[in-house]
């Protein structure tokens, strides 16, 4: 109880301390305050301070930290950046080898006009039912075996094709190529760049022309008019 006044009064002297900083006209900061004020006073001001001090220093960490705030300019530290996705797997390839398209030539009722009859075997711009339009171009009497190509213009993905064999029918009244089957091979464009074979089977009539206008025309002869035309194609 001795030191209970004595306690009283450096209270209220820390209280005073808080409001303006001050006691007895000096500043006192903190706890170095306290410890200046702690070598100036009596022996019962000495104790009394010393509880205070025990009470200060031994206040729990968590209410320490309480209303702590951000330094000024201190950066504020940033979680780590989730990984990246895995790459997406690589497209599949348009075509597995082996399989199989069928491509008929876009054949309007009457024929298709391939113009004038003429060697090599002539046909340009032929309907092609998958879109796009094809080329045939036939030397069926090559030696020591026929040649020519057949040009793709945006059938599917088929760049031109290479004919490496050919057979055909003649017609009985006009001696003229009544039927014919082609075996070719070529290269698909991209992306993909593979490889086809193919075999190619056509059919044909004949009308005698005099002369004038039309495909190939100018002079007489016969005009060639594809009836039906298949191309089967084995990818690579």
């Amino acid at each position: 109880m001795v030191l209970w006044p004595a306690y009283q009064n450096l209270r209220l002297r820390i209280k005073r301390c808080r409001g303006d900083g001050e006691i007895d006209g000096k500043r006192v900061d903190s706890i170095i305050g306290i410890l200046t004020l702690f070598e100036r006073s009596t022996m019962r001001h000495r104790i009394t301070l010393a509880l205070v001090l025990m009470f200060i220093t031994f206040i729990p960490s968590h209410l320490q930290g309480q209303g702590q705030t951000q330094a000024p300019g201190q950066a504020k530290k940033q979680p780590p950046p989730p990984p990246p996705p895995p790459p997406p797997p690589p497209p599949p390839p348009d075509e597995t080898p082996g399989q199989l398209a069928t491509i008929t030539a876009g054949v309007p009722t009457g024929g298709f006009s391939c113009g004038r009859v003429t060697y090599p075997l002539y046909c340009y711009g032929i309907p092609a039912n998958v879109g796009g339009t094809f080329w045939l171009d036939v030397s069926y009497n090559d030696t020591p075996s026929p040649t020519g190509f057949v040009s793709f213009n945006s059938v599917a993905d088929l760049g031109q094709a290479t004919i490496t064999a050919a057979t055909y029918t003649l017609d009985g009244n006009t001696g003229q190529i009544n039927s014919m089957h082609i075996v070719f091979n070529g290269n698909t464009v991209s992306p993909d760049i593979g490889t086809y074979t193919g075999t190619g089977d056509f059919t044909f009539s004949y009308y005698y022309s005099s002369g004038g206008g039309g495909k190939g025309g100018g002079y007489p002869g016969y005009i060639q008019v594809m009836q039906s035309g298949t191309l089967t194609i084995t990818y690579q």
